[in-house]
């Protein structure tokens, strides 16, 4: 190999190593790029088609892939409600009753069953109106909002259109089964559906005397 051919050689290999690098780092720090949301999913799931591929906050501030990380492969009981509509319809405290009857009869929320109210009023429920909200009813699971858009996303899979959304829906993403109740139905026949679509030891057919109520 001539002295020049070695030269133009070691300087391509050189220019390489960068790119290399930040071929390495890049799906951390694209992480909260929603360009990523073209990209293939990195899992799948039984419903993974249906939901977006958005990034959501709680109301700590704490960010996570909607489908990804807070639905797939768990028992999920997802609600929608928003600061001004609790004037109107309220659910949240109906939803403290049911969180008590998961953790009474079925199993721990956040661990067994993961419980999320989303906003339906992106535009002005900010993480800090959302936790406000939640701590006046004592409610201790994620209230979720985010970039208008994404919320949308995630709203429209859902097929909750409008600022008043009543109903809840209940799934079980591991076997692919979901339904939805009424979120001011008594707070026993909307537990009734997380048990009968848990699976194991969490399954139940019935809450209360083997009948339901």
């Amino acid at each position: 190999m001539s002295k020049t051919t070695r030269r133009a050689f070691l300087a391509g290999a050189a220019a390489t190593v960068p790119v290399a690098a930040a071929a390495a780092v890049a799906p951390a720090a694209d992480k909260d790029n929603p360009a990523i949301k073209t990209c293939p999913r990195a899992t799948g799931g039984k419903n993974a088609s249906r939901f977006p591929q958005v990034i959501v906050q709680d109301q700590y501030k704490k960010k996570s892939w909607f489908y990804e990380n807070l639905i797939a492969d768990k028992l999920v009981l997802v609600s929608f409600t928003s600061v001004r509509g609790e004037d109107y319809y309220p659910v949240i405290s109906n939803l403290v009753k049911v969180r008590q009857i998961i953790e009474d009869r079925i199993g721990k929320v956040g661990r067994d069953v993961h419980m999320y109210t989303v906003t339906t009023d992106p535009y002005r429920d900010t993480p800090d109106k959302l936790r406000a909200l939640a701590d006046q009813h004592g409610a201790d699971w994620p209230f979720l909002s985010g970039a208008p858009e994404d919320i949308r996303e995630v709203l429209a899979s859902f097929h909750a259109r409008g600022s008043l959304y009543g109903l809840t829906w209940i799934g079980n993403e591991r076997t692919g089964r979901w339904t939805k109740k009424p979120s001011q139905l008594q707070p026993l026949f909307i537990a009734e559906p997380v048990a009968r679509l848990a699976t194991g030891k969490l399954h139940r057919p019935f809450l209360v005397d083997m009948h339901s109520v």
